[in-house]
Formats: C-alpha cells, sequence, structure tokens
C-alpha cells in the first residue's frame, strides 16, 4: 500500500467523526512504544493507536452503551 493509500484510509476513519459530538476524549501510553487516543461521542467510542513504526493508526470503533466504560476499563 502506497503511503497516499494510507493516508486516504487514515482520512476515511477520522471522517467518521464528522458530525458527531465529542464528549470526551484522552490520550494514554500503550504496550512497549505505542499510544492510544480514545475519543468518546454521542454514540460509541473510537480508539486510534498509533506505534512509531506503523504508517496508519489502527482504528477501532466501538457503539455506545448504557453505561459508558472508562478508557481503562
Amino acid at each position: 500500500m502506497t503511503n497516499e493509500e494510507h493516508a486516504k484510509e487514515c482520512q476515511e476513519q477520522l471522517k467518521k467523526l464528522t458530525g458527531k459530538k465529542v464528549v470526551d476524549c484522552s490520550f494514554r501510553a500503550y504496550n512497549n512504544n505505542c499510544w492510544r487516543l480514545y475519543i468518546v461521542t454521542d454514540t460509541g467510542k473510537m480508539v486510534m493507536t498509533f506505534c512509531p513504526d506503523w504508517s496508519c493508526p489502527v482504528v477501532e470503533h466501538h457503539q455506545a452503551h448504557h453505561e459508558e466504560e472508562s478508557p481503562g476499563d
């Protein structure tokens, strides 16, 4: 996959936040030399995991639950 294709894929993931209300966010260390960005919206949670040797973050989407869990749970 070219850098342009990676950038397009990353942009498509971020566009999923468009129109949503961000209600909380946090940034935490993860594993060895990686980081996680937790973005909680009115409809769910997006978790982006970044590692220095990755060209694009790994993105997870979680639907909203009746009781929101904190990012460390």
